[in-house]
């Protein structure tokens, strides 16, 4: 029996240490840490080089040109999986995760930040709108609240017309085919686009109104819909059918890249219609095309996108009215545009409140362009 001299120290006895043999567990993970920082910096860089080429690329790369009317949140799909296991294991991570999803949502989804400045007496305020498939009462209501110069519409009746003329009166009118014109300015020409032809039909008509003593142009466009042909080629009408509320599927003409290819073609042929307008010029419709693609360059090179230039949010103006989860069950695409020509500059652009119409309505106001 050891003793203890009085007033010494009391002998702390030595810490019992467990050791796990082979030290297997933090070999392991070691090894996960390592994994998900691989797996972030792929995912990262390839979301941003997808995000590239669908800005650029688009059509003329027929993979990828699917993705263009897909929910852009389709490529934050593999963070369902990968941020909650960098929660556990490697936090900082995460950041990086949150750095997609901001330039996913505030870089390629092209959100802009202007604020209209106010009206004046030489803006012109128009107003396109593609009738078909859509809420003409919640319309009526958003043409009858803004009191717009001008509204363009396509796939739009003779009724609708005239029921506008109720909400708009002294308003002068013309009709080709399915593209109406309202316009509070005197009407002096208006036709079909000869050409080009989409799918053997006009994809435009031309209405030319006199402003202030001064001729100008307005063109309203509807170019053809992909959706029958992206359904076909996807595997079926849900992806791009049942989701935007439309069942009805046609048969496909013709291989997928052809399509492509005609579609590219089609687009080079309107853009050089307005390339040759001689007179200042505005141009509106459902181009049916997303805001990102070789295509969408084509006009957006040509002309100034109104939205891009003067809008506010998103500006996604279809589906209205969707189920699709993913796209948090809204809209998803902006296919609905102005554009300014010569002699106007865009200062305010928006999509019409509500979810009624399958097209929401967008409203752009216009100056004169300097020196004009």
């Amino acid at each position: 029996m050891t003793e203890l001299t009085p007033g010494a120290p009391r002998a702390e006895p030595d810490p019992v240490v467990f050791k796990i043999p082979g030290d297997t567990l933090p070999r392991w993970l070691r090894l996960a840490r390592l994994g998900l920082g691989w797996l972030t910096l792929a995912y990262g860089g390839g979301a941003l080089l997808v995000m590239i080429a669908l800005e650029w690329g688009g059509e003329r790369l027929w993979l990828l040109s699917l993705l263009l009317f897909a929910p852009p949140q389709v490529m934050l799909l593999p963070l369902l999986v990968l941020t909650p296991l960098c929660v556990v294991f490697r936090p900082r991570l995460c950041l990086w995760h949150l750095a997609v999803v901001l330039v996913l949502a505030f870089g390629y989804m092209n959100f802009r930040w202007s604020w209209p400045p106010p009206r004046t007496e030489k803006g012109i305020t128009a107003v396109t709108f593609n009738a078909g498939q859509s809420s003409r009462i919640q319309f009526a209501e958003f043409v009858e609240r803004e009191k717009p110069d001008v509204v363009v519409m396509q796939d739009a009746g003779t009724t609708l017309a005239a029921f506008l003329q109720t909400k708009l009166p002294g308003y002068h009118v013309a009709r080709h085919g399915e593209y109406s014109f309202v316009s509070r300015f005197p009407i002096q020409k208006s036709a079909l686009l000869a050409t080009p032809l989409g799918e053997g039909r006009p994809v435009g008509a031309r209405f030319e109104v006199l402003v202030n003593a001064q001729p100008m142009a307005f063109y309203s466009v509807h170019l053809p819909t992909p959706r029958r042909v992206l359904s076909h080629f996807m595997g079926g009408r849900r992806i791009l059918g049942d989701l935007a509320g439309v069942s009805r599927r046609d048969p496909l003409y013709g291989s997928y890249g052809e399509w492509l290819e005609q579609r590219i073609q089609l687009a080079r042929d309107l853009r050089q219609v307005f390339a040759d307008e001689k007179l200042p010029f505005i141009v509106g419709g459902d181009f049916n095309l997303a805001d990102h693609g070789y295509i969408y360059h084509l006009f957006a090179g040509e002309m100034t996108d109104a939205f891009k230039a003067s809008g506010r949010g998103w500006g996604l103006t279809f589906p209205g009215s969707t189920r699709n989860p993913v796209a948090g069950f809204g809209p998803w695409l902006r296919l609905d545009y102005f554009f300014a020509g010569r002699g106007w500059r865009p200062v305010e652009c928006r999509p019409e409140p509500g979810k009624k119409s399958q097209h929401k309505a967008v409203l752009a106001r216009f100056e004169p362009a300097a020196g004009k």
